[in-house]
């Protein structure tokens, strides 16, 4: 019960910390995400995945050591004992009982939806991850065509050089074949891929805003809810081991109890 106390007293501290998220300042930046800010929500996703599990494994286990005890109590005391189970001793019947109603007070505690509520939130961890990771692969597809547009200017400006800035009037060649002016079909190359390295820039920037605007909405939205979620049940997880230990009160009772407490 002290460890539910606990947990209860911690989360409801860090329920009212991530409230405060929606009082930051919300006005979109253009800055691009850094490396240190992937890597951190990489490790974030990586330690939501672990709570999950650590979870899910505490209730299992609390569940799976109350479930043995009341196994052996049975065997021990009733079927192997000089006692049948219709006329077990007064002892007996306390030990078991208690551990009866402690069984089914694990059976009863709402686990199930503090579980999903930390699963959903690896949900909105996941998305972020994967917006940040669309916008690295766009960031790359952006800078690689620049790229190969100041590649294509140097070799317009080498052919400038040698030719003339100027287009020159395309003439017939002694085959009979139009020639082009190098000149100018380097230079629409180069006006195509301005045009194309445009495109990639702008591509970059609205993927920017997009993870700015998906991290801040699912930060403010998906950390209340998953602390509130394990507070929530925390809470309920206290009151149900306190009426518990309150129908154990009596002196010899309570020794009983204490013997077979984890």
């Amino acid at each position: 019960m002290g460890m539910w106390r606990s947990l209860y007293e911690c989360h409801h501290v860090q329920t009212h910390i991530v409230k405060q998220l929606k009082y930051l300042n919300t006005i979109p930046s253009t800055d691009p995400t850094s490396e240190i800010h992937r890597q951190s929500t990489l490790q974030l996703e990586v330690e939501v995945q672990k709570w999950h599990l650590a979870f899910c494994n505490l209730v299992k286990a609390q569940r799976d050591y109350i479930e043995s005890l009341t196994g052996w109590l049975r065997l021990s005391l009733f079927q192997f004992g000089n006692t049948p189970l219709s006329k077990k001793t007064r002892q007996d019947s306390t030990i078991y009982s208690f551990c009866e109603e402690w069984h089914l007070v694990l059976d009863r505690i709402p686990d199930k939806v503090a579980s999903e509520g930390i699963k959903s939130f690896l949900t909105v961890m996941h998305a972020i991850v994967v917006q940040q990771a669309e916008e690295r692969k766009q960031k790359k597809k952006s800078e690689s065509a620049f790229k190969e547009l100041e590649k294509k200017v140097i070799e317009l400006r080498s052919l400038e050089r040698k030719y003339g800035p100027f287009s020159i009037p395309e003439a017939w060649s002694g085959g009979g074949t139009r020639s082009k002016d190098p000149v100018a079909v380097k230079r629409e190359k180069v006006e195509v891929l301005r045009a194309k390295a445009e495109e990639e820039k702008a591509k970059h920037e609205k993927s920017v805003s997009i993870t700015r605007a998906m991290t801040m909405n699912n930060l403010q939205m998906g950390l209340p809810h998953v602390f509130e979620t394990v507070t929530g049940f925390a809470n309920v997880c206290i009151h149900a081991f306190e009426s518990l230990c309150n129908e154990a009160k009596s002196p010899r009772g309570v020794h009983d109890v204490k013997r077979i407490l984890p």
